[in-house]
């Protein structure tokens, strides 16, 4: 006794061993059917430096804090340190990305944004210029960094995400930062 399962509201004398897959999914209905696949995802938070597109984890990112936070100069920091701010009772350095990426320093006196960041064993604020966005994109999307890379950002990019066919945006390894930053490079 064989199984008979309708097709498009015929009988089918073939049983299921020997069905084809189009055959057994044409059964079904499913033919035209998508399948969601589940692609690893990592968050990031994607923000400018001097016009051209950064992005850090979110994972490392724990507040993005206004640009009217104060932040105090103190004498005898690393040159990559633009100042400390407190926080809830904490007192945080701010990291000027400029400065340790070997970027030049934005026109004028905007102060844009602070990412608090942690990573190689500390907390730090970063001072960004512009923050995008905050998303989710799929593992495959990022590309690891191309040769052609200049060398003083090469260190710090993790990855590239290619945006549209004119503009790639570079993710930064937040731990390479924040060693550079702890050896006094920048």
């Amino acid at each position: 006794m064989t199984a008979e399962f309708p097709r498009n509201g015929e009988a089918n004398d073939q049983p299921p061993a020997t069905q084809t897959l189009d055959e057994a999914l044409a059964a079904h209905g499913d033919a035209e059917a998508v399948v969601d696949i589940d692609e690893p995802t990592q968050q990031l938070v994607l923000f400018r430096l001097n016009g051209q597109p950064f992005a850090l984890p979110g994972s490392a990112v724990s507040e993005i804090l206004s640009s009217d936070q104060p932040v105090y100069y103190v004498p005898g920091l690393p040159f990559s340190t633009e100042g400390v701010l407190h926080l809830r009772g904490t007192i945080e350095s701010v990291i000027s990305l400029h400065r340790l990426l070997g970027l030049p320093a934005p026109e004028g006196n905007s102060k844009g944004m602070i990412l608090l960041v942690s990573a190689a064993g500390i907390t730090s604020g970063v001072r960004i210029e512009q923050l995008d966005d905050v998303c989710e994109v799929t593992q495959s999307m990022l590309q690891a960094p191309p040769e052609t890379l200049s060398g003083t950002l090469r260190p710090y990019v993790s990855a590239l995400w290619q945006i549209d066919e004119q503009e790639a945006l570079a993710l930064l390894d937040p731990e390479a930062l924040f060693d550079a930053y702890q050896q006094g490079l920048g």
